[in-house]
């Protein structure tokens, strides 16, 4: 019996004296029967303080021998003795050595931070706050491993950490509808004015002379407002235990749409589902490439040079792949240098674009003073010069997300349809304001 087990039986005996000290008094006043007098009436309730001291100190000796018992049985739980040597038993050096080497328990309860804080409780009946036995060294043979076989099992965590949200997969970055007029549509379709040819008449007129005539060729266009969209099905049951992924999903949901956006706008076929894009039956001038192949910074200017000259429009803009982007901005002299400057350096080896710093500043990617844009949709070997007046997206409401469950037998299978979609079209107002260069 330790010395917490012995102050409690001392605690419960002098208990239970007080309370037949006050059970005295009343058995009294019951046989006599009278009231009790001042002087018993003291007595009593000095019996229940006494009681009530008692309490509290039975709740300190219970809650101190629970916490030894609890260091104790630390070591216990690490794990059982080894046996010693019997006789008659191998006595090689590596039995030897594994016999007498002690479990995880035995070298922690014979540490010296182990047996201090058991007489630290012993003394003094409390740890002081913050105490910590200190690092105790643990004597392992072999090779611990948290895997299977590797003795370290029982150590490794087996309930791993949640990292929150998803990894989302990486998309590439949606431009080409920033690059044009926006519109809100209030019906299905839209219909404007295009001015097809214009003949110029004036000239000089003497006094009194017939003045020359100029024409104008107008036509009507009628554009149709198109649907993109997509769905998917997921579990009541995947919405109620992970309410974040339905935000997720809404989102995923909705760039899908966009990215098939951004295709439809460049290349969506016509007299379909789609939305008519622009190099699709448009009218837009092709730079067939010349005599400048080999060199696709050379076939840029020449195409944007042509937009000048046959549209009288100054390019806002140039969308390339990342092919193409590629080879352009790698073009080197026969010295080896970067026309468009080095990683570490200025255009074409000077230091001109060099900051305090000495490093290059980190301006939007452009060329012949152009800004460039890269997505993967346009394909290889084809760039887009043009001017954002020329071509608005007209767009019915905005993009929407619904769900239901009131679809095919959805509700009988607790599933529920997400649904993102999109109206919109695309009013090419002045084809030649673009140009499709084929570059090589």
């Amino acid at each position: 019996m330790n010395r917490y087990e012995k102050e409690l039986q001392a605690i419960d005996q002098a208990m239970l004296e007080h309370v037949k000290g006050f059970e005295d008094i009343y058995a009294l006043e019951t046989k006599e029967d009278r009231k009790l007098t001042d002087d018993e009436r003291l007595e009593v309730e000095k019996h229940v303080k006494a009681i009530e001291v008692l309490k509290g100190e039975k709740s300190e000796a219970e809650a101190n021998l629970k916490t030894v018992k609890d260091v104790e049985a630390i070591g216990q739980k690490l794990g059982p003795s080894i046996p010693s040597i019997q006789v008659g038993e191998d006595r090689s050096e590596r039995h030897v050595q594994s016999m007498v080497a002690k479990s995880l328990g035995e070298q922690f309860v014979s540490s010296a931070g182990y047996k201090s804080a058991v007489n630290m409780y012993r003394e003094s009946g409390r740890l002081p706050q913050g105490f910590s036995t200190g690092p105790v060294a643990m004597d392992m043979k072999g090779t611990l491993l948290e895997g299977a076989g590797g003795g370290g099992g029982a150590l490794a965590a087996t309930v791993p950490q949640v990292v929150p949200g998803v990894v989302d997969k990486l998309f590439q970055k949606l431009t080409f509808a920033d690059l044009l007029l926006q519109g809100q549509a209030t019906t299905n379709s839209l219909r404007y004015v295009v001015e097809g040819t214009a003949t110029s008449g004036a000239a000089g007129v003497a006094e009194g002379g017939l003045k020359p005539q100029s024409t104008l060729g107008l036509t009507t266009t009628d554009e149709p407002i198109k649907k993109i969209a997509t769905s998917l099905k997921v579990s009541d049951e995947m919405l109620e235990d992970a309410p974040a992924i339905q935000s997720y999903i809404n989102g995923r949901l909705s760039l899908f749409v966009q990215i098939e956006e951004e295709r439809q706008l460049i290349r969506g076929t016509s007299g379909g589902n789609e939305v008519q894009g622009l190099l699709t039956s448009r009218s837009v001038p092709v730079y067939a490439g010349g005599t400048a192949a080999g060199n696709r910074a050379v076939q840029l200017f020449k195409a944007m040079n042509g937009l000048r000259g046959s549209a009288f429009l100054e390019p806002d803009w140039i969308v390339l792949h990342p092919t193409d982007w590629e080879a352009i901005r790698l073009l080197t002299d026969t010295a080896g240098q970067f026309y468009g400057g080095g990683p570490f350096q200025g255009p074409y080896g000077s230091g001109s674009n060099l900051g305090a710093s000495g490093q290059v500043g980190g301006a939007l990617d452009s060329i012949w003073n152009k800004p460039v844009y890269v997505t993967g949709v346009i394909g290889a070997g084809t760039a887009i010069i043009g001017t954002s007046s020329s071509a608005q997206v007209w767009r019915k409401g905005g993009m929407s997300v619904e769900v239901t469950n009131a679809n095919e037998d959805d509700f009988l299978r607790n599933l529920i349809a997400i649904r993102a979609e999109e109206r919109l079209g695309l009013a090419v107002y002045r084809p030649t304001g673009f140009v499709e260069a084929r570059i090589s």
